[in-house]
């Protein structure tokens, strides 16, 4: 997370429950049937104590019966308050979870350059889970346990002053000793919930990477890493633990001789018959109805700091920048795509200096230049993936930050490199991302001109063949025509081509050197090559380097003008035959 972003946001109770907007209806049914609860567990003392006072003349049946029925009216009010906010906290964390991944779907790609993807499942699973907890069962527990200790309290009074004296001494003395404890909790379950993301970051990319991990042997490696993660999970679990430990005695032992004394206390009052010994044993009973509370408010208190560490994180996210989809021009006009002397600083470096060039409406653009040059980042801010630091891109004169960037994006399909394959069939990932209905025909012709549709066929189940992670019951080359094909699919004005052949053997290069050849005739495409003999066609070649166009023109122009690029040529032809 960004550092100077997280250290901004602060808890704020208001803004948690605007944010969550729990159904206040069936808040206001269980917390009803919470205070039937609590109300039914009042009554119950104060009729054993008529009993207890009565017994000599003999059992009271009506008694009895009344008992009886308080009894199950707290099973029931218990039951459905429990189910009810059982209902309001799964619908907080859905909610919640709805709320964040809608932010992490719309954030800009610059997000995700500082921040890992595990890290951002972990504050959709586990602090949700925590802010719901608070929200629901914890709230509606701790105003049932306010609710029970003052009128407990109340009535100790109408029973016995002097050891309900005694009783509220302690209970101040109680609060004092756990609260700095509190908020030593506060900060480790903040710490705590950080390294529980970095886990869950970490064992995501692993599990994704797996391939990689056994071919380099790294298996040793990464247990070690795995342990040395649980490992300082268990030491923050062990700081907690430490700090519980140190306040379940406490309240364990104050409790104890709370109820030592007001017994003995209360036996000593019985014998100067200062109360009546049924009304002792009432007097107990209702010390449980404030002790158990009070216990309860104390895991309230670190369940609020546990919720504070964890909602700060959300609304640091919550806070961050995202994309604006709803503003912005429409494309008016399809033409030329110019680079007007745009610079590119990325976390302080400049990688790209005053790029001007433009790709012709139609025509094929080609951009070579050692690794590093910037030609990959040309690509990203096409994408807008990032904004230019300064300079303009411009679409038939009009700039491109002004244009909306749903409708720019859709004027664009990019094939990279590897290209991403999501687990699914393959017609969902050639139809992903598009709005409008696709026939069985279109998906046949765009596959037929991309080379794929043959080897789809082939499969068991045609274009119902369920892939793999990233496609890996796919060849390298059966990838890359689907990915062509899908762009087909989304009929781009501009079509960009980021080494889409480099990592291919030599068929499999030629059947989608092919499909790229038919997909670019009629549109404006860039190409990203290393090997020339893929651009040497090109309309024209722009030569990038240390971030700045160092050349531009044809192939026969520049191997007569520039000198990189002649050298460049010599290089790879001398390698190649």
């Amino acid at each position: 997370m960004n550092k100077s972003k997280e250290a901004k946001t602060n808890f704020s109770f208001k803004k948690l429950w605007r944010l969550t907007n729990p159904s206040k209806g069936k808040l206001s049914v269980s917390l009803v049937f919470a205070l039937a609860n609590t109300g039914a567990s009042l009554v119950i003392p104060l009729l054993i104590k008529e009993l207890m006072d009565t017994i000599n003349s003999g059992l009271s049946k009506q008694m009895i019966a009344v008992l009886i029925g308080l009894f199950i009216i707290q099973m029931i009010t218990s039951a459905l308050s429990l189910y009810l906010l059982a209902q309001v906290g799964q619908g907080v964390v859905e909610k919640l979870r709805t709320t964040i991944w809608d932010k992490l779907v719309k954030l800009p790609v610059s997000f995700y350059d500082r921040n890992r993807s595990g890290e951002m499942v972990s504050r959709i699973t586990n602090d949700t889970t925590i802010v719901m907890n608070l929200l629901s069962t914890e709230m509606i527990e701790f105003v049932k346990n306010i609710l029970s200790i003052s009128i407990s309290i109340v009535i100790l009074f109408t029973l016995d002053i002097p050891m309900t004296l005694i009783l509220l001494a302690v209970i101040p003395v109680m609060f004092l000793l756990v609260m700095p404890l509190a908020r030593k909790i506060h900060k480790i379950s903040r710490e705590q919930q950080d390294k529980m993301s970095k886990l869950t970051a970490f064992l995501a990319q692993m599990l994704s990477e797996i391939r990689l991990i056994k071919v380099s042997s790294s298996e040793r490696k990464e247990i070690e890493e795995g342990k040395s993660s649980f490992h300082s999970l268990f030491l923050f679990g062990i700081r907690r633990a430490k700090i519980e430990a140190i306040i379940t005695p406490i309240i364990s032992t104050v409790m104890t001789s709370v109820m030592i004394a007001i017994v003995g206390f209360g036996a000593y009052r019985v014998s100067q018959e200062f109360i009546s010994a049924g009304e002792l044993v009432a007097f107990v009973l209702y010390l449980f109805q404030i002790m158990v509370p009070v216990g309860s408010l104390t895991r309230f208190i670190t369940s609020f700091q546990q919720t504070k560490g964890a909602s700060e994180r959300i609304f640091a996210i919550l806070d961050e920048e995202e994309e604006s989809f709803h503003h912005g021009e429409q494309v008016k006009r399809i033409g030329d795509l110019t680079f007007q002397r745009v610079a590119f600083k990325y976390e302080e470096k400049l990688v790209l200096k005053n790029i001007s060039f433009s790709a012709r409406k139609g025509e094929v653009t080609a951009l070579v230049g050692p690794s590093g040059a910037g030609k990959s980042t040309i690509f990203s801010l096409l994408e807008r993936f990032y904004a230019p630091s300064s300079g303009q891109i411009l679409l038939e004169g009009k700039d491109s930050q002004v244009i909306n960037l749903r409708e720019w994006r859709q004027l664009f399909s990019y094939v990279q490199q590897d290209s991403p394959i999501l687990a699914g069939t393959i017609r969902e990932n050639l139809t992903y991302g598009l709005e409008r209905t696709i026939s069985d025909a279109e998906i046949i012709e765009a596959t037929k001109q991309a080379n794929a549709h043959e080897f789809i066929i082939n499969f068991d189940d045609g274009y119902d063949t369920m892939l793999g992670e990233r496609g890996v019951n796919l060849s390298g080359g059966q990838r890359q025509r689907i990915a062509i094909a899908r762009a087909l699919l989304r009929n781009p004005q501009f079509l960009l081509l980021d080494e889409a052949t480099a990592s291919l053997d030599s068929e499999s290069e030629k059947l989608v050197q092919e499909s790229l050849e038919r997909v670019m005739k009629g549109r404006t495409s860039l190409v990203i090559a290393h090997r020339l003999s893929t651009v040497i066609s090109a309309d024209q070649i722009v030569v990038i380097e240390d971030g700045e166009v160092t050349g531009n023109g044809t192939h026969e122009e520049l191997l007569s003008t520039h000198t990189f690029y002649r050298r460049l040529v010599q290089q790879q032809f001398q390698t190649e035959y």
